[in-house]
């Protein structure tokens, strides 16, 4: 596992408040004392101005915990299943199946450890209550479809703040408004003023606490059964509001009057994280730590594209955890279409031809907004229709059909004559029957560079330490074959199969990473030819008989 932040960086705490009165949870700043005050904060506390260029205006406020990316553009995060399905509940909300408890309360239910287990979520409106209630099923139902999707990014923020912490269920972390800024990207948002930027950050700050969970996980090896009962999902505390007073004109406008410049948010993880986010648990085979890579600039896709791809949005969130369970497995265009559209959008498509075609229109935009965004999407030609997917703009495409009637006669009748799979039609027509083709159809689906970057690194620090261990293992008879002296001075000719290029990258002496960069290509493209789930195009082919021969 890579190494967590460095203790400093963890064990940072928040400053004492100089130059303000605080009421409750209400904070006045004098301006005749910002001025002062900054200098004094100035001496013991360097923000990060590259990161926060406007942090010098907020220079009264609680010191904020360290802030996320400040070595780059990933971070990590918090990923287990509770995590998951959190962002799930945010994202897909009432799309979900949710239940009713026998005291007509609604909760939301997961399975886990092959059903032995399960994770339940509950809602409640008592945010700072330390007893809260259970919302009946109606008002459930009201909360939940008040949910934002873009508070899916909070939490996001808030599981990756998490793992900065030592121990995430007993100390907290202090996020402002000037850093929440930043990582959405309100920051170069024109449309929106200081106050309803402000208004819109602390709703959406608040959505994720609104979840209570419940959890029964099931033994797995040497890690015992682990129970937790009724726990926030993040529990919040009442956020601290900045007030400035306003500055009237001669004509004594705005006298008495207090702005709202910002906020400080205190937030601590539920009881779940010593079980799930306990890296001393987890040495010690009693509990879990897992995490997953995460980038402002996945935060801010989100954001952009909620609106106009809700789609999207939701498969960018579901995905940043499914890639990184497993990158190398295909995924069926069936779930994920429940995932971006909801199971009551698939069932009025299977019933409806205006549906489905609405539903296969809005899927190709959402296909797109992924591949803009740096998604990397492969569908299988063997299972998933050509005619579900993105028009590229290549020639064959329909806005190469000529205006002019005539050369549209000619353009066709070439068409007609192309070789099956390049034609017009090919690709635009959908024949009767192919949308459960279409439904079956498998794609390989890997994250933005950026991520995908890291978690490469991640596995060959994993398979550098296979590689030592396998070294001390003998050599199968098959292998032992293609390193005799015979074999080796014969040149390659062709490489038959992923199990074939296996032998061949173990017999050269190089590691899947090491083989990944001799031909330009990711540490995932070579696990998959290997093990069958991709092929080699003719172009890699000769690339890696030149590598074998030499």
């Amino acid at each position: 596992m890579p190494a967590k932040p460095s203790q400093a960086k963890r064990n940072r705490r928040p400053m004492d408040l100089e130059g303000a009165s605080v009421y409750g949870n209400v904070e006045v700043v004098d301006p005749a004392e910002i001025e002062a005050s900054r200098q004094r904060e100035e001496i013991s506390h360097q923000p990060d101005k590259a990161m926060f260029p406007a942090v010098q205006a907020s220079a009264q406020r609680p010191a904020p915990s360290p802030a996320l990316f400040s070595s780059g553009d990933t971070d990590y995060a918090a990923s287990s299943r509770v995590i998951w399905e959190g962002a799930n509940i945010l994202t897909q909300g009432s799309d979900l199946p949710w239940l009713v408890s026998d005291e007509g309360e609604a909760y939301y239910k997961s399975l886990v450890g092959k059903g032995k287990g399960y994770i339940s979520f509950w809602l409640t409106d008592d945010l700072y209550a330390k007893d809260p209630s259970v919302l009946e099923r109606d008002f459930a139902i009201a909360l939940i479809e008040q949910f934002d999707l873009r508070a899916a990014c909070l939490h996001l923020i808030y599981a990756a703040h998490a793992t900065q912490l030592d121990r995430p269920w007993e100390e907290s972390f202090t996020i402002n408004d000037i850093q929440l800024e930043q990582y959405l990207g309100l920051n170069k948002n024109k449309k929106l003023n200081k106050q309803q930027k402000l208004q819109l950050m602390l709703k959406l700050a608040k959505q994720p606490c609104h979840l209570l969970v419940y959890i029964s996980w099931p033994e797995q090896g040497r890690v015992p059964t682990v129970s937790v009962s009724r726990t926030w999902l993040w529990e919040i505390a009442e956020p601290i509001l900045h007030f400035q007073e306003c500055l009237t004109d001669e004509a004594g406008h705005g006298v008495g009057d207090k702005t709202l410049v910002g906020f400080t948010l205190n937030i601590r993880c539920g009881m779940w994280a010593k079980y799930f986010l306990n890296e001393e648990m987890r040495r010690q085979k009693q509990g879990y730590y897992e995490y997953c890579i995460l980038s402002k600039e996945l935060i801010q896709d989100i954001m952009s594209t909620y609106h106009h791809y809700e789609g999207a949005a939701r498969l960018m969130t579901w995905l940043l955890f499914k890639t990184k369970i497993n990158r190398s497995s295909p995924l069926t265009a069936e779930l994920l279409l429940r995932i971006a559209f909801g199971e009551k959008a698939l069932q009025e498509a299977l019933a409806s031809s205006k549906h489905r075609a609405k539903l296969v229109e809005s899927w190709i935009k959402t296909l797109k907004a992924l591949l803009e965004r740096g998604w990397t999407i492969t569908p299988d030609p063997q299972t998933y229709p050509l005619s579900y997917w993105v028009d590229s703009g290549e020639t064959g495409s329909l806005r190469d059909v000529p205006d002019d009637p005539d050369a549209a006669v000619e353009f066709w009748a070439q068409d007609a004559g192309a070789a099956a799979g390049s034609r017009v039609t090919d690709r635009t027509r959908r024949e009767r029957g192919s949308f459960t083709r279409f439904l079956s159809g498998r794609l390989w689906i890997q994250p933005p560079k950026v991520i995908a970057d890291r978690l490469d690194a991640i596995d060959e620090i994993r398979w550098g330490y296979n590689k030592a261990s396998a070294a001390k293992q003998p050599v199968p008879t098959d292998l032992a074959s293609t390193t005799s002296t015979a074999v080796a001075t014969r040149q390659i000719r062709e490489i038959q199969s992923g199990e074939h290029l296996k032998q061949l990258r173990i017999s050269k002496g190089l590691s899947q990473a090491d083989l990944a960069g001799k031909i330009g290509r990711s540490l995932s493209w070579i696990k998959m030819v290997e093990t069958g789930k991709r092929k080699i195009q003719p172009q890699d082919h000769a690339t890696l008989l030149s590598i074998f021969n030499e």
